[in-house]
């Protein structure tokens, strides 16, 4: 009688299990592990869609950008900005190409007597 009832059992989950997939399952419907007397069975087709959805749904979510980008601004990025130029430019921003810089130091030689000194 019991080997009946379970037969019965495991037709009516496998006949629900089936009803359910072709609904089409989602990633949070519960698989059905079907057990008569000691005799323990997965539903196997049903774990591999499941990964199969949570794999799908991974690959759909929208990707991270990151957080500076060819469209960042220059002071985000690190590189010169008008307020870099100004300060290394000088009074030359704007004039010409070359950066302001000191005159070049002039070395004399201590050894060698200037002109016009006796």
């Amino acid at each position: 009688m019991r080997a009946l009832i379970g037969a019965a059992l495991t037709v009516a989950l496998l006949l629900s299990v089936q009803a359910g997939h072709a609904q089409g399952a989602s990633v949070d419907a519960p698989c059905v592990d079907v057990q008569v007397g000691t005799q323990h069975e997965p539903d196997l087709d049903c774990i591999n869609r499941q990964f199969q959805l949570r794999a799908q749904h991974a690959h759909d979510a929208p990707v991270e950008l990151a957080p500076i980008g060819a469209g960042s601004p220059s002071t985000a990025v690190g590189t010169a900005n008008q307020a870099a130029a100004e300060e290394k430019m000088g009074s030359a921003f704007g004039k010409s190409a070359q950066p302001q810089r000191p005159q070049s130091p002039v070395f004399v030689s201590p050894l060698i007597n200037p002109p016009g000194a006796h």
